[in-house]
């Protein structure tokens, strides 16, 4: 099931792309959401996937950065 905060066009074009299995539509497409919400192409790759954003070294490296490790 599809998001409601998905815009409508959006929406439409994603579910066609995913019943004829258009992969490279599916990605163009939320390429094209993410930056309508702000969101870095890895970040929502990574939730659509459902892994975390980010690795353990880079989690660790920014807290290095912030004086926390």
């Amino acid at each position: 099931m599809m998001s409601d905060t998905i815009p409508e066009n959006i929406q439409q074009r994603l579910q066609l792309a995913i019943k004829h299995g258009n992969q490279a539509e599916q990605q163009r497409l939320w390429h094209e959401y993410s930056s309508l919400q702000g969101f870095s192409n890895e970040w929502v790759m990574s939730a659509r996937l459902g892994q975390d954003g980010y690795t353990e070294e880079q989690a660790h490296m920014v807290a290095c950065l912030f004086g926390r490790c």
